[in-house]
């Protein structure tokens, strides 16, 4: 049991290690794969100089290749990359075909290269990994030579224990362990044996294989060579073929801005033509259109009456401010209205005075008729004195009898005494309301002292009326006195009368008492209210002193304004004065303008065209760019879709490989007979492109001396385009000239008018007949234009044809020569040409000269015609505006004289409500009257300086029409300026009959370019021929190239056959490196289990010394 469990232990225990020893062996091969990818990362970096064309295509490749070797897992699928790439090329045979045969050699040696490097990478890394085995078996080697001679130690240590412990009972197990050991170790030394011997015939196979490998690299560098050589010679035929294309463009080109530019300047003449003739047609319609400039000239004088009229409301403004003052002063008015109110109220009130004065006039009229009255009543008094003395003489006599009588005379003394009191209070009570009148203030007016006077009356006649009331009761009372006398006499009873008659007086007195305090209190009450309503006139005239103090400075401040906007009047004078003198120069400038703005036109016209035929060919170009992007596109998803299909294909043919793998490698034998073969035409290839790049230098090295003699005579016309652009800016300088000399002679002509208006009706007759040739020769012109735009348009298509046959061509060095010697004998002709050209211009500009003395005699007779009739125009046009600007003025006027009689209408209207109010005033008043002149007085001031602001603006609307004249003056100028630009339009009109001359040389230099446009058409038949023998020669390249690329296809299926092979002997190595992972498990067990074993020797060594302990213990007790 015990032997089966330490079976059974032992077997786990090598089974941990095997793991163990896998899982190692795993991560050795991670290690290595990481260092080679960083190998392969290096050499991608590291690329040769010869192959930089096809840099990006090998580092595809690298790249795939890389990423094959990234995945350890998958080797299966790893192993056929290679085989997938040749599986793509003859399904793409099709796209080969279609795609030039260069491109396929390119990308066929690129392919072959990428292959090439990835085996030898697999090379170095397969013997990096047999090194690395190596490495590990002498390492196993050394462990298991130190673990025998372990075993031999401890074989002599047991040996040395079984000598000394013969008595243990463990000995024979162990020992039977140690057999066990020797055994297993001698089974994993056959086993190492075989793996070595496995090792040795597998490095042998490598060996050989990379011998093969070794050979077919060479006969690939052979290829690639020779490929490489063919690249370069079809890329310098290439380069040569499209210089020489770029050549003969640019020389097209130049040709074509050769014919562009005298198409342009025949263009240019018969614009001027065509030009001209309108204007010689519309010579009758200039009148007309002259007359429409005037109606401009018109509308910009209503621009500048306009601009007047806006100084107008300015000037309105300041009207409206005064205007505004004038509210002002309306609305002090309306204060003073007021004010006027406030007066009426207080003369209502002392219309009630009056009334409370009338009653109390009444109250005076009654005291005189109380008067009348007294008087009257004195009179009777006085009858009645006569009587009382008469009756004292009596009452003397009867004294005696009165003596008897004293009780009556004490109260005949009373009475009198009451009477004496009566009259003493009453003085007093005057006296005290004469006091209280006298203590009032000093301030108030007369009325106060009126009042007070009436007061005194109205109390003087209180006291009279009592004094009368008590003369009536003394009266009555004597009467009573002398009836009481009569009555004592005859009667007794004389008591009873008396007292009867005491009653009376007192009930009399009371009443009177009463009615004099009654009104006593009516006249303090009145007194009070007069008070009041004098207190409340105080106040009023204090306020309108304020008011008044107020409107003073309102009317310093409208005195102010006035002043200020006198002075913005006499600024803005001074101002229309500066803007006169700016209009002056400004009309000025326009003339300038209008001369720069006609040439500015010209060249606008011009340049128009010029862009309008650029704009022509930028759309024909992006058309082109349209079409090819759109093929292109339809051709990149077409090539998309291809590859998908191709992409799905070789999934499918991967699986199929896999299975014909094993019936390849037979094949592979026989594919290097083949190689062989393919060598030795390659060799003679190499010969037939040797022989071919050295043609190609010698057409490149022509052609490049073509190219200098090309590139000196585009410098040659450069120098000549620049040379004519500054005798065009010397002849620009001299028509300037000129037009200055023609304004300078019309200056002088002037005075000559009148003689010349005789020979203007003659020259017209001519102008007419002039008029009928030009239109003839412009139907001939636009006829020969038509035909120039037909030979434009049969050019551009021959350019067409030109283009794309020199795509084809590939050899042209031979039309190039004679192209250069054309172009040079065509550049001799043109500068005779220009030469012809410079001289007749100045012919030309001489017979100009003599023409603008005889267009400067006609114009002044023009001029003289149309100047009469202008001025004629010119003056009714004056008159009439004169008498719009007076009827405007008169009705101004009106309106100002209208308003102005309102304003003296309504101030008269006021002026008469203040004398009626003023002479109905009381003398309270007066010092109101006073501050009401005073305004009227600032009033008339303000009127009289609105006047004088009125004949201000007067004498300005006068300045105005002055400067409204000068402005009609300066428009006669420009006038004058316009009629001389139209005789200088005519001198233009005889200009274009010279240059009508030059357009039929031109026509003649035209029909000797269509003889050359002939001669082209014919050497272009030639250069379609040879591109036709060219197209062939790229045919038989094409075919060769498409050879060449099976016989490489097939060579690159034997290399991967050699591929297929070098994996399984990889397969067979890593089976290998299993074992030895297995072997060192085992051994790794093993070690465990020895080192088990040597713990029990311990053990067991230290159980026999205690033995020994124990016997020699026990010797020493037995001895």
């Amino acid at each position: 049991m015990e032997s089966s469990s330490s079976d059974y232990y032992n077997k786990d225990n090598e089974e941990e290690s095997l793991r163990a020893n896998v899982a190692s062996l795993r991560h050795e091969l991670k290690i290595t794969e990481w260092s080679l990818q960083s190998l392969g990362e290096e050499l991608s970096s590291v690329s040769p100089s010869e192959n930089s064309d096809y840099a990006s295509n090998r580092s595809r490749c690298e790249r795939l290749i890389l990423e094959d070797l990234s995945q350890p897992s998958q080797l299966g699928f790893l192993n056929y990359s290679p085989y997938k790439k040749v599986c793509k090329m003859p399904n793409a045979g099709t796209d080969f075909q279609k795609k030039p045969r260069d491109k396929m050699s390119f990308s066929s040696s690129a392919s072959v290269d990428q292959e090439i490097k990835s085996l030898r990478e697999k090379l170095n890394k397969l013997r990096q990994q047999n090194a690395c085995l190596v490495s590990q078996n002498h390492s196993l080697m050394t462990k298991i030579e130190s673990v025998h001679f372990e075993l031999t130690q401890s074989r002599a240590k047991v040996s040395m224990l079984e000598s000394a412990e013969q008595q243990a009972a463990n000995v024979p197990i162990l020992e039977e362990q140690i057999i066990n050991l020797e055994a297993e170790v001698s089974a994993q030394d056959k086993v190492l044996r075989e793996a070595e011997d496995k090792l040795e015939q597998s490095q042998k196979m490598v060996i050989e294989k990379e011998q093969s490998l070794q050979k077919c690299q060479q006969e690939c560098i052979k290829l690639k060579v020779d490929l490489l050589e063919q690249s370069k010679q079809g890329k310098r035929a290439e380069r040569q073929r499209n210089e020489a294309l770029y050549n003969a463009e640019e020389l097209s080109k130049a040709f074509q801005h050769y014919k562009e530019k005298v198409a342009e300047k025949l263009e240019k003449v018969q614009a001027e033509e065509e030009i001209l003739e309108k204007n010689l047609i519309n010579c009758e319609k200039e009148n007309k259109r002259l007359q429409e400039k005037c109606g401009l000239y018109k509308s910009e004088l209503e621009i500048l009456k306009e601009k007047l009229r806006e100084l107008k409301e300015e000037n309105n403004n300041g009207k409206e401010k005064l205007r505004i003052m004038a509210v002002k002063n309306s609305e002090v008015m309306a204060q003073l209205t007021e004010s006027r109110q406030n007066i009426l109220k207080l003369e209502s009130e002392l219309e009630d005075k009056d009334e409370v004065l009338r009653e109390k006039f009444s109250l005076m009229n009654e005291n005189r008729e109380l008067k009348v009255r007294i008087a009257t009543q004195n009179e009777r008094l006085d009858l009645c004195q006569q009587e009382i003395e008469s009756s004292r003489v009596e009452l003397r006599s009867l004294e005696k009898i009165m003596s008897q009588m004293p009780l009556k005379r004490e109260m005949f003394g009373f009475k009198s005494s009451l009477s004496k009191h009566q009259m003493s209070i009453l003085s007093n009570k005057e006296d005290s309301y004469i006091g209280c009148c006298e203590t009032n203030k000093m301030v108030i007016s007369e009325l106060r002292i009126k009042l007070a006077i009436k007061e005194a009356e109205i109390q003087k006649l209180h006291a009279n009326l009592t004094a009368n009331q008590l003369s009536h009761s003394l009266f009555a009372y004597n009467d009573n006195q002398e009836s009481g006398k009569l009555n004592s006499l005859e009667t007794e009873p004389v008591k009873l009368g008396g007292n009867q008659v005491e009653s009376i007086k007192d009930k009399n007195q009371h009443t009177v008492n009463k009615q004099y305090e009654r009104e006593r209190q009516r006249l303090a009450s009145g007194i009070e209210e007069l008070r009041d309503k004098l207190m409340q006139i105080e106040a009023e005239n204090s306020d309108l002193k304020v008011n008044m103090a107020h409107r003073t400075s309102q009317f310093q401040l409208i005195q102010e304004e006035l002043l200020e906007k006198a002075s913005n009047s006499s600024r803005l004078e001074s101002e229309m004065t500066k803007k006169c003198s700016q209009l002056l120069t400004l009309e000025k400038q326009l003339e300038e303008k209008i001369v720069a703005y006609s040439s500015i036109a010209a060249k606008n016209a011009e340049l128009e065209q010029e862009l309008m035929e650029k704009n022509e060919k930028i759309r024909s170009l992006e058309t082109n760019i349209n079409t090819e992007h759109e093929k292109i596109c339809l051709a990149f998803e077409k090539a998309k879709k291809i590859h998908l299909d191709q992409h799905k294909e070789m999934e499918k043919q991967i699986e199929k490989l896999e299975s014909q793998l094993e019936n390849k490698e037979q094949q592979f034998k026989e594919q290097e007979k083949t190689i062989s073969m393919l060598q030795q035409d390659i060799i003679c290839k190499q010969h037939h492109l040797e022989s071919l790049d050295r043609l190609l230098t010698e057409s490149k090295g022509e052609m490049e001396k073509e190219n200098m003699k090309k590139d000196e005579a585009l410098k040659a016309l450069q120098n000549q385009v620049s040379e004519e652009t500054i005798k065009v800016k010397q002849l620009d300088s001299a028509l300037e000239i000129c037009k200055e000399e023609l304004a300078l002679h019309l200056n002088q002509l002037e005075g000559n008018k009148e003689k010349f208006e005789k020979q203007l009706k003659k020259k017209s007759e001519e102008v007419y007949c002039l008029q009928k040739e030009l239109k003839i020769k412009n139907h001939s012109l636009q006829e020969t234009t038509e035909q120039n735009v037909i030979l434009q348009h049969t050019l551009h298509q021959q350019q067409q044809m030109l283009q794309q046959e020199t795509i084809r061509n590939g050899e042209l060095e031979d039309t190039q020569t004679k192209l250069e010697k054309q172009v040079s004998k065509l550049e001799q002709e043109l500068q005779k040409q220009r030469e012809n050209s410079a001289e007749k211009l100045r012919k030309m500009e001489e017979k100009c000269e003599a023409a603008t003395y005889e267009a400067d005699l006609k114009r002044q007779k023009v001029i003289e015609l149309t100047g009469t009739a202008r001025q004629v125009k010119l003056e009714m046009d004056q008159y009439k505006e004169e008498l719009c600007k007076m009827e405007k003025e008169i009705m101004h006027l009106k309106r100002d004289g209208e308003n102005k009689a309102m304003h003296l209408s309504q101030l008269d209207m006021i002026l008469e409500q203040t004398k009626t109010e003023l002479d109905k005033k009381t003398n309270a008043v007066k010092e109101l009257e006073k501050l009401q002149h005073r305004t009227e007085t600032e009033l008339a001031e303000a009127l009289q300086k609105r006047e004088a602001l009125e004949a201000e603006l007067q004498n300005a609307h006068g300045e105005l029409k002055s400067t409204l004249r000068q402005l009609q003056e300066l428009r006669d100028v420009l006038q004058k300026a316009q009629l001389s630009l139209e005789e200088k339009y005519t001198a233009v009109k005889d200009l274009t009959a010279e240059v009508r001359e030059c357009r039929m040389e031109i026509e003649d230099k035209k029909q000797e370019l269509l003889e050359m446009d002939q001669a082209l058409k014919e050497r272009n038949w030639e250069l379609k021929q040879r591109a036709a023998q060219v197209t062939h020669l790229d045919m038989t390249i094409r075919e060769h190239r498409g050879e060449m690329e099976q016989k490489i296809i097939k060579l690159e299926g034997t290399l991967e056959k050699s591929e297929l092979e070098l994996k399984e002997s990889n397969k067979q190595i890593e089976s290998l490196n299993e074992k030895l992972k297995n072997a060192k498990e085992q051994l790794r067990e093993k070690e465990f289990i020895t080192l088990q074993n040597e713990q029990e020797i311990s053990q067991l060594k230290k159980e026999t010394e205690r033995t020994q302990q124990k016997i020699n213990e026990m010797e020493s007790e037995l001895a």
